[in-house]
């Protein structure tokens, strides 16, 4: 089963989807918020599952997305 294959999501990517839901978005409205807020930001999807789950832990990426999200 393909599900069983993906990492878990760490406590960060948790309480971003959390935040997320509260909001009714969607990844891609955070992907674009990223983008907009630090055009110079390389982020899509790929980077985004990285950081939700602790595989990547860029302080920049990390740092905009508690800023999109009101969250600390």
């Amino acid at each position: 089963m393909a599900s069983e294959r993906k990492k878990p999501i760490s406590e960060f990517g948790f309480v971003v989807k959390m935040e997320l839901l509260k909001r009714n978005k969607n990844q891609n409205w955070l992907i674009d918020e990223v983008k907009r807020k630090n055009p110079s930001m390389f982020v899509d999807s790929s980077v985004l599952y990285k950081v939700l789950t602790g595989q990547t832990k860029s302080g920049n990426i990390v740092e905009t997305i508690k800023e999109v999200l009101g969250i600390s």
